[in-house]
């Protein structure tokens, strides 16, 4: 695992939020593809990338695949922070893919591009792709994504926990202005009172739609044309359980599946069940990993 180039830029969204994505660029001179890798809520972009030890974006680079890694906003070094004062919601994260697409369209150099999220940014980014299915995507790839619906979840005990769950953070966030995921001891970064409500709403409506319902992100899935792979885990009980989550990619035209744990995963995938951060952190994840920048790879070479 050799190094590469590794510098961070500094890009801001329509609204003037400054935005922190890391370039990093495999050994190889001329790269294979560029992805837009991004984290999940209530953490940053250190659960993806560990500089030298394994992970995904160690893996991407490894395989000839640029990687632009941001911290989305509100997040790592993509402050103001909720704690000190920043104030963002999901639609505005939503949108930030925008940006990031176009710096990558930017410095592609005429390369692929594609989109790599982890629970968050997995659907964020699928949400703009809906709204925009002409962008020049080459794949995406969706780890543990789902949002929380009574209409696709066919658990009642995970239902009632969802909107246990859901209630109880929405009382905390609203007393302190925002939800104090850190003092909470249930991640590294705190979310912002605003895009907070937008999970409280989806509880409610069973609809996953912008804050003000403008856009309906589920009812647009099936404009997408990039291929988009969505890997799910036996081992995610909850914040991205398979029963609930594929329902939510049901309409993609391209879609394909890796359930992990389960007889239907490809080979070699079959024995993994990592939990919901366990599906990016966890070393034992390595070969899912190499997978998804192979899948990726083939996507890029027009396989």
């Amino acid at each position: 695992m050799a190094s590469g180039e590794v510098h961070e830029r500094r890009i801001r969204a329509a609204d003037g939020w400054e935005l922190s994505v890391l370039d990093l660029r495999p050994v190889a001179r001329e790269a294979r593809g560029l992805v837009i890798a991004g984290h999940a809520m209530m953490v940053d972009r250190r659960t993806l990338y560990r500089g030298e030890r394994p992970s995904l974006v160690r893996a991407l680079l490894d395989h000839g695949v640029r990687v632009l890694l941001p911290d989305l906003r509100g997040h790592g070094e993509s402050g103001p922070r909720a704690a000190a004062g920043g104030r963002w919601g999901y639609d505005a994260i939503v949108d930030d893919t925008g940006v990031l697409v176009e710096l990558a369209r930017g410095i592609a150099e005429g390369a692929p591009i594609g989109l790599v999220g982890h629970s968050l940014f997995a659907h964020t980014s699928l949400a703009w792709l809906a709204m925009h299915p002409d962008a020049p995507i080459a794949a995406h790839v969706g780890l543990a994504m789902d949002i929380w619906s009574p209409r696709r979840e066919p658990s009642w005990t995970r239902r009632l926990l969802k909107r246990a769950l859901i209630a109880g953070t929405s009382r905390v966030a609203a007393r302190a202005g925002y939800l104090p995921v850190r003092r909470l001891r249930i991640g590294s970064n705190d979310e912002a009172l605003l895009y907070w409500r937008s999970s409280t709403a989806w509880i409610a409506s069973g609809r996953w739609t912008s804050l003000d319902g403008a856009h309906d992100y589920e009812a647009l899935l099936p404009r997408i044309r990039a291929p988009f792979l969505h890997v799910v885990s036996e081992g995610d009980r909850l914040y991205a359980s398979p029963a609930s989550a594929l329902r939510l990619s049901a309409g993609i035209p391209g879609r394909e599946v890796w359930h992990l744990g389960h007889p239907s995963a490809p080979a070699g995938l079959r024995a993994l069940a990592p939990t919901h951060m366990g599906i990016v952190t966890d070393p034992a994840s390595a070969p899912l990993w190499e997978a998804i920048a192979g899948w990726l790879g083939r996507r890029f070479d027009g396989g």
